[in-house]
């Protein structure tokens, strides 16, 4: 249940949410996000919290898990696009996915029949989005 706080004012009933627990309005629309995010590499950095952690499959051991950390200073533009090796880069071996928890919206690429599995982790802060994590579990 929630509840929120009510003020009169003169004769008129102005509500005042303090608590709601609603989710954060981010200002824009997130596909129109994703797509500046994408392309411009200044948007991109500007929307991104450094540091920030990515995670991988080792190439010669794919159940291990690797992490690095990306900092402002290691940092260079993120290809969404061209991700993936060349010979799954096909926009027909995998889906876009987009979910949204609270805050947080996974923008996912999850293969049909292959290993494909790319999450990059983006947070609602401050009226809009910013990459918090990237998770690459493809082999």
């Amino acid at each position: 249940m929630k509840f929120c706080k009510i003020i009169f004012i003169n004769t008129f009933i102005l509500p005042f949410f303090i608590s709601c627990n609603q989710k954060k309005n981010c200002g824009s629309d997130f596909n129109a996000f994703i797509e500046k995010f994408k392309k411009d590499s200044t948007f991109q950095k500007q929307h991104i919290d450094f540091p920030m952690m990515e995670y991988y499959s080792d190439e010669d051991f794919p159940m291990d898990i690797l992490e690095r950390m990306t900092t402002e200073d290691n940092y260079s533009f993120i290809d969404v696009e061209n991700d993936l090796p060349t010979e799954l880069r096909n926009k027909d071996l995998y889906d876009i996915h987009i979910n949204q928890n609270q805050d947080t919206i996974y923008y996912q690429k999850i293969g049909k029949q292959n290993s494909i599995n790319i999450t990059y982790k983006f947070n609602c802060t401050q009226k809009t989005y910013h990459l918090i994590e990237i998770e690459d579990l493809t082999d």
